[in-house]
């Protein structure tokens, strides 16, 4: 490629549940090309997260991190305006040009980056080629799913202005890990399979976390916010008249730290708490520990969690999210089932019964694979081709 050796600016200033998880894998894989500089804010400067995933990067060398926003939702022209200025200092020093800039959470800078990254890139002595992530962009629709088309049709038609404008070049979005397509305006990729531990060591998890050793383990794990409904998988365990503990562990937002207080004693008697920033190891011990994971939440997306799950080869349970119904049939790891208790309940007894068979036929995403389609590129720097990807991991 021509900026083999540039310098790749990754923008991410939300520093919330595994972004900089992905931030890793991009940087590990772009440092071959040159300088990696991650450009975050004073939040993602402090945060736990950065040691956690980025810190041997950063004390090797290989990732230069930098706070230019003020806050985790800059405006896009703040963040179009610093990767302008960073372009054209790069080239007043004579330092490598930035010649690839990774915008990790792109969905709502696609929204003004047409109108205003072209003029803040106008007179750049190097233009840099520009790589969106959408987080929510569907990637299959049924012709009927018209909230999925009012959501996907927008992105589209913005992706394609912006492309036309020179300010974008490649845009690329999350699909279910069982969907092989490569998209055409905006490019897919499968959400990686992280995971370091394994279910078949549960007995050792459970004591490391404290964890009851016999008793039956539901588990709701990551960046814990309202969305991911913990009385509602609570009820759904009442429901299917489950003997069972509710372990809920990760970063709890306001909302699930006062549902937490305000439980009562006979609940609170059937939940594990651990409201904490879990680094990698620990939250894939919890993963790994316990009996299923439940995915009660509406967005239409992959779940990283559900990657560790079926990675952990720990039965999943989702509700309300087309995509996840299509990976746990395709891939055998879990049921899909309607969002209410009584189903999620009985899902949760099918699935600790027996009714699923650990694994992923269709083979783990790994950070690798996710970084090349996300870049376009492969470790050598050519165009990626992810079907050759797969069809290696096949053999």
């Amino acid at each position: 490629m021509s900026d083999a050796r540039s310098t790749t600016l990754v923008v991410e200033p939300d520093p919330g549940g595994h972004r900089f998880q992905a931030v890793a894998a991009v940087a590990r894989l772009a440092r071959a090309f040159g300088p990696v500089v991650l450009l975050t804010s004073s939040e993602g400067r402090r945060s736990v997260a950065l040691d956690v995933y980025l810190g041997d990067l950063v004390g090797r060398g290989e990732l230069t991190v930098l706070d230019p926003f003020d806050e985790i939702h800059p405006p896009t022209r703040a963040m179009a305006s610093e990767v302008a200025d960073r372009c054209a200092a790069a080239a007043r020093r004579g330092d490598a040009p930035v010649g690839r800039v990774v915008v990790m959470d792109a969905d709502q800078a696609l929204k003004r980056w047409w109108a205003v990254a072209p003029r803040l890139f106008r007179g750049l002595p190097v233009r840099p080629r520009v790589v969106f992530m959408l987080t929510r962009y569907p990637a299959r629709l049924a012709l009927t799913d018209l909230t999925g088309w009012r959501l996907r049709g927008p992105k589209a038609v913005l992706a394609v202005v912006a492309m036309a404008t020179r300010s974008l070049h490649r845009v690329v979005g999350f699909s279910g890990r069982d969907d092989t397509a490569r998209g055409w305006i905006v490019k897919r990729v499968r959400d990686p399979h992280y995971c370091s531990a394994h279910s078949r060591d549960r007995a050792e998890h459970r004591a490391l976390l404290g964890l009851d050793p016999d008793r039956l383990l539901v588990g709701i794990f990551g960046a814990v916010d309202a969305r991911k409904n913990p009385q509602l998988v609570l009820d759904a365990i009442s429901a299917a008249g489950l003997d069972a503990t509710l372990v809920v562990a990760g970063g709890f937002d306001d909302e699930v730290r006062a549902w937490a207080r305000g439980l009562d004693d006979v609940d609170r008697a059937r939940v594990f708490l651990r409201d904490e920033f879990l680094d990698n190891d620990v939250l894939d011990r919890f993963v790994a520990s316990v009996d299923v994971v439940p995915l009660a939440l509406t967005n239409n997306g992959p779940s990283g969690i559900m990657g560790k799950a079926q990675a952990a080869g720990v039965p999943v349970v989702t509700a309300g999210s087309r995509v996840r119904a299509r990976e746990v049939e395709a891939t055998g790891t879990g049921i899909a089932c309607d969002f209410t208790a009584a189903s999620i309940g009985d899902a949760m007894r099918r699935a600790v019964d027996g009714g699923i068979v650990a694994g992923t036929p269709l083979g783990e995403v790994s950070a690798e694979e996710f970084a090349m389609t996300l870049l376009g590129v492969d470790a050598d720097g050519r165009a990626f081709d992810r079907r050759r990807v797969l069809q290696a991991g096949a053999r």
